[in-house]
């Protein structure tokens, strides 16, 4: 039994109660594992033996997630993959932030441009996009995003491929945003952690960041 001898029912009671509260408080504030379904993040995610899963009922691949890091230590960063709640969506996303708060993003001409109180619009850089998807990023209808205070711009790393920000996670019928709540974001993936062969069992970078520097990578 779990009950030590001695111990009365009230303490082995207080003791379960805790190691629950324990799991659950790891579960819901600092981490999670995902299993991530869809093309929309290829070739960042889900390339098994160099193809792109594209089945949203195919076995992808399992990531980490750190749930700790957006809730007690600092906010989002731009460049870096996230899972959220898609505003009025009961599934979680993952999705790459390519705006934060302050920040106007242009997608002109294939690309993306970035203009805020650092920048007047320069192209952002995005070296984790697949040769078929550099300068290929198309929006349908608005092309300007200004991002409002406490919330992000998300697209996904496969342009063609991604319900995003683009298309307001769902349509933009005057009912939805391009815009995603902070509040909504999961946390930061980390970690891929399966399939461990090919090129499983890695860091999910940003790219934008060096050891120098947390600044865009930009050009005129």
């Amino acid at each position: 039994m779990l009950k030590e001898e001695g111990q009365t029912w009230l303490g082995f009671v207080l003791e379960i109660l805790i190691l629950i509260a324990i799991v659950l408080g790891i579960r819901f504030y600092i981490f999670q594992l995902f299993r991530v379904a869809g093309p929309s993040m290829c070739p960042t995610l889900n390339m098994i033996n160099d193809k792109c899963v594209t089945a949203q009922n195919t076995k992808g691949e399992f990531i980490f997630v750190n749930e700790f890091l957006y809730r007690f230590v600092r906010d989002p960063k731009r460049g870096e993959v996230v899972v959220f709640k898609a505003p009025e969506k009961k599934v979680s996303y993952i999705k790459r932030i390519l705006g934060i708060p302050g920040d106007t993003i242009e997608i002109k001409d294939g690309k993306i441009f970035l203009s805020n109180k650092e920048v007047t619009k320069q192209e952002i850089i995005e070296p984790y996009l697949s040769p078929k998807n550099q300068g290929m990023t198309h929006s349908s209808g608005k092309t300007r995003f200004t991002v409002p205070e406490d919330h992000y711009l998300l697209l996904g790393d496969n342009r063609s491929k991604s319900l995003d920000s683009r298309n307001c996670f769902a349509s933009c019928d005057g009912k939805h945003t391009p815009f995603l709540p902070k509040e909504n974001i999961q946390g930061v993936a980390e970690f891929v952690i399966w399939p461990p062969w090919d090129e499983g069992l890695r860091k999910i970078a940003n790219p934008f960041e060096t050891e120098k520097s947390s600044e865009i990578s930009l050009t005129n």
